[in-house]
């Protein structure tokens, strides 16, 4: 948005009114992290403290909410500017959290540190944010010692963020994150008329206003705000725009539809091949064991007739020995007829 920075002050304040809102506060929340279970409206509360440390106090970008009966706090901070400092700020910020939690519980030996994640919403289109995100990134380095450091901080750039996306979301703090990316006068005319024509909520609308009060008022200097509120409320100067926007609206959210069909189908095709696979494996190997089974049956049915006719041989052999015996032929020519040993001929021999 076209500001300066020297106007932000009562646009911070604004956005602190916005993140004064624990629906929007869970939804923004919700829409930066993938946690795995979701945060809601019930389950935040504001955090209210007064600061030691004077650098603290007076703050009007920052905020702090807690997760209700846990030790995990968000900070959540709208920037209009790159702060080279944020990471030592925060640093001292989760310092200063961290010595209030625990300002009873001295050398304890089950002490919880709280866990503080700050999250910083960086708007401006000026410059890229370009700030070290932790304390670590910005100290000396030591071979093989991983120094874990405090003073990190998540930044949701808005710059990355598609127009589109922001305006048809329905979380009421992105479309007015959407206002930072006007490029010009015209631009921010057509975002302030498509918000006010899709808004809903009484409370917002309000908010929409008075930040469009100070935009065009303070900083752009424009004396005809009424006329222009006149103008956005009776919805004719812009209506193509916002029908346009509505039109792609539906169009956006076609896409998205699409993409989530396409992303279902290619995840549905992967799951399935691998439970293809898992199954064709089980039955391969049920298969296996089945003929494997078989197999051995049918093997061992051969050895056994075979070890069989073997030992019919070789009674056979022991029989015509046995006869040669009785009719007095000698022992070696015996062995020679029936190519048993002369030992088992002269153990028969002893039979006869």
């Amino acid at each position: 948005m076209l500001i300066e920075p020297k106007t932000y002050q009562p646009y911070d304040k604004i956005f602190r009114k916005i993140l004064s809102n624990k629906a929007q506060v869970a939804g923004l929340i919700n829409q930066y992290f993938s946690f795995k279970e979701k945060v809601t409206e019930d389950s935040l509360e504001r955090y209210h403290c007064k600061f030691v440390n004077a650098q603290f106090q007076n703050r009007e970008a920052d905020i702090l909410y807690k997760i209700k009966n846990s030790n995990i706090f968000f900070l959540i901070e709208h920037q209009s500017r790159v702060d080279y400092n944020m990471a030592q700020r925060i640093a001292e910020y989760q310092m200063e959290i961290i010595k209030l939690e625990n300002s009873k519980k001295q050398n304890r030996k089950n002490t919880i540190v709280p866990l503080i994640i700050p999250l910083i919403i960086y708007t401006s289109n000026k410059a890229i944010w370009d700030a070290h995100q932790n304390i670590v990134e910005m100290q000396p380095k030591i071979e093989s010692y991983q120094n874990g450091g405090i003073g990190e901080y998540h930044i949701w750039d808005i710059n990355l963020v598609n127009m589109e996306k922001l305006l048809h979301n329905d979380l009421f703090m992105l479309k007015i994150f959407g206002l930072e990316k006007a490029k010009n006068e015209e631009e921010l005319d057509n975002i302030f008329q498509y918000i006010l024509y899709t808004e809903k909520d009484k409370n917002n609308v309000q908010i929409l206003k008075e930040i469009a009060h100070y935009v065009y008022h303070t900083v752009l200097k424009c004396k005809n705000v009424n006329q222009k509120f006149e103008e956005w409320e009776e919805g004719e100067e812009h209506m193509s725009f916002v029908d346009m926007l509505l039109e792609r609206k539906e169009s956006y959210i076609a896409e998205g539809l699409e993409e989530g069909r396409r992303e279902g189908r290619k995840e549905g095709r992967k799951e399935g091949r691998q439970q293809g696979i898992q199954e064709g494996r089980e039955e391969g190997r049920q298969q296996g064991i089945q003929e494997g089974r078989e197999e051995g049956r049918e093997e061992g049915r051969e050895e056994g007739r075979e070890e069989g006719r073997e030992e019919g041989r070789e009674q056979e052999k022991l029989q015509v020995a046995k006869r040669l015996l009785q009719l007095g032929i000698q022992v070696e020519d015996i062995e020679k007829a029936t190519e048993l040993s002369k030992e088992q001929i002269q153990k028969l021999a002893c039979q006869v």
